[in-house]
């Protein structure tokens, strides 16, 4: 595929702000955590803190207040210490006067059980004016499923449905009005309760209601994996339909383009593929239909800029990006590109694109070349998987810190940076907070590419495996389940395999590095078709070595 880039031109701004830049060493004092900005980036130096400081519990409650986000690790690490930091010790007094969310939390099955029924009676004649889940929910431990299924609240049938005993019996005996599932399909929790029946092949009953369900009740995400168990049922009319109704209410374009481009595969429709051409999206189903049609290329923006580095900003600081990043959240069009101008250097292309997306509502794309001289190799295969990763990964910004607290531009995980620094390096006195660096960044990324491309050649597979790791891959590749060239639905792959990928994070993961991957192919200067590494993927010697070894 052919591409054509052209260069960022826009005025420089300048301007001075004050930073949150204390000079920290590895872990900051606990008076520097207690006044930091709230954050990731304080979350992972208070998590740092409480697992490598004898510090007094006392302290420790005090950051505990300070978290940005208690949950995962951090909660884990605090609640072993401290003990749990649950419903009851976050939600305490007389009921009705508590938050909405606390009142939710507290009313269990439990709760309800230590009640008289007509106290349960009394409780829902309260909470039928007040809120209605609740009232069903409550309802329903006396009167049953009849009851629950007949009140179309999507609250309080997954609020019963996981405190069952016996979830299997709740979704037998489920009963699906039209109602409740136009409520169910707006639900994160019941969506991820169809993702388990479709892609993890579990909950029968499941399937054979989404079968049964009319295309046009669902929103867009329920509605494509409603598509994908009727393909997976052999009713391709069904899913054709499915997959049409999730085109026209999707969540943004990629999701859109993911489903026309199924509608496609069904129908063979041309059309559908010139409208996928057209999208303003940059995705593995625009730039196969960009190929396929032999159409113009992408336009995208490279930018070049001349000066070194943005004045009194550190780019291996995470509390000075994170203060930056809420800044610019207060702006929008014009105010926002005139402040992303401040980071328009070598340094900072990073922080310069995230912040220009923003400013054009992602109708523009971006793809920086950062660090180019540090990036540690010259083979431009390496460069563009290494630049589709960190572009996924971080956007390019060396101070960036995930909600599971991976670090800096390549994402590294601190126990996964800890054994590569200290024992495959040997980096002298290394410290976690060195993958704020971009050389390290990049060093580190090499060395671990090094590692996964051993096993794995396609670069799919090697997005698998970064995000999720290579036992992940191993496991689902000799599994024999997907990525299988004898499957019986063989027309639809590897695109069928590709939905089905276990790992929801990974699976949309991988196609968004090969996307990237295609791009910075053709920015560097090595061209190449996407429908190549579609078709790699159901060959096992050209694509992995587990598979290739079982031959």
């Amino acid at each position: 595929m052919r591409l054509r880039a052209r260069f960022n031109k826009i005025l420089i701004f300048c301007g001075i702000f004050v930073f949150f830049s204390g000079a920290f060493g590895a872990i900051p004092s606990y008076d520097e955590l207690l006044t930091a900005p709230s954050g990731l980036a304080k979350d992972y130096y208070i998590y740092r803190y409480a697992n490598e400081k004898r510090v007094n519990k006392a302290k420790l409650r005090a950051l505990r207040e300070k978290i940005y986000r208690y949950s995962g690790r951090i909660k884990t690490k605090f609640d072993e210490i401290l003990g749990e930091y649950n419903v009851h010790t976050r939600c305490q007094g007389e009921l009705i006067t508590l938050s909405k969310q606390c009142q939710r939390d507290v009313i269990t099955k439990k709760y309800l059980s230590d009640l008289s029924p007509e106290q349960r009676a009394q409780l829902a004649k309260h909470y039928k004016k007040h809120d209605y889940g609740l009232y069903v929910f409550i309802k329903s431990y006396d009167l049953g499923l009849d009851f629950l299924f007949s009140q179309n609240s999507d609250f309080a049938l997954l609020k019963y449905y996981h405190t069952a005993e016996n979830k299997k019996e709740v979704l037998n005996l489920a009963k699906f009005s039209p109602g409740l599932w136009a409520n169910l399909s707006g639900n994160w929790a019941f969506l991820s309760l169809i993702n388990e029946a479709v892609i993890l092949d579990k909950h029968d009953e499941l399937k054979e209601q989404l079968l049964e369900l009319h295309p046009s009740k669902p929103r867009a995400d329920v509605a494509f994996l409603a598509g994908v168990n009727a393909i997976l049922h052999n009713q391709d009319k069904k899913a054709l339909a499915f997959f049409k109704q999730a085109a026209k209410t999707p969540k943004n374009a990629i999701y859109r383009d993911n489903a026309l481009f199924w509608v496609y595969l069904i129908s063979k429709d041309r059309a559908v593929l010139e409208n996928l051409a057209k999208s303003n999206s940059i995705n593995i189903y625009s730039l196969y239909a960009y190929e396929k049609l032999g159409t113009k290329p992408f336009d995208v923006i490279v930018p070049k800029p001349t000066r070194k580095k943005a004045k009194n900003y550190d780019i291996t600081n995470p509390f000075a990006w994170e203060k930056e990043k809420a800044h610019a959240n207060k702006l929008k069009g014009s105010e926002l590109m005139k402040y992303a101008g401040k980071f328009y250097t070598k340094n900072t292309l990073g922080e310069y694109t995230y912040l220009m997306e923003r400013a054009h509502n992602y109708k523009k794309h971006y793809y920086p070349l950062p660090f180019m001289d540090k990036i540690g190799t010259k083979d431009v295969k390496r460069q563009a998987l290494i630049l589709a990763l960190a572009r996924q990964e971080s956007r390019f910004i060396p101070g960036s810190v995930s909600t599971s607290y991976a670090l800096g531009m390549m994402q590294f995980m601190p126990f996964l940076a800890r054994d590569i620094g200290k024992k495959e390096l040997k980096i002298p006195d290394f410290d976690e907070s060195d993958m704020f660096k971009p050389e390290i960044a990049y060093k580190f990324a090499n060395h671990h590419l090094d590692y996964l491309q051993t096993y794995l050649k396609s670069p799919v597979f090697v997005a698998y495996a970064y995000n999720g790791g290579i036992g992940f891959v191993k496991k689902m590749l000799l599994g024999g389940k997907i990525f299988n060239p004898n499957n019986a639905k063989n027309k639809y792959e590897p695109f069928l395999s590709m939905e089905l990928v276990p790992f929801s994070e990974s699976r949309d993961y991988g196609k968004k590095v090969l996307a990237n991957y295609i791009i910075y192919r053709a920015i560097l200067g090595s061209n190449t078709k996407i429908s190549q590494f579609f078709e790699s993927l159901m060959i096992p010697e050209r694509s992995d070595t587990f598979r290739s070894q079982q031959h």
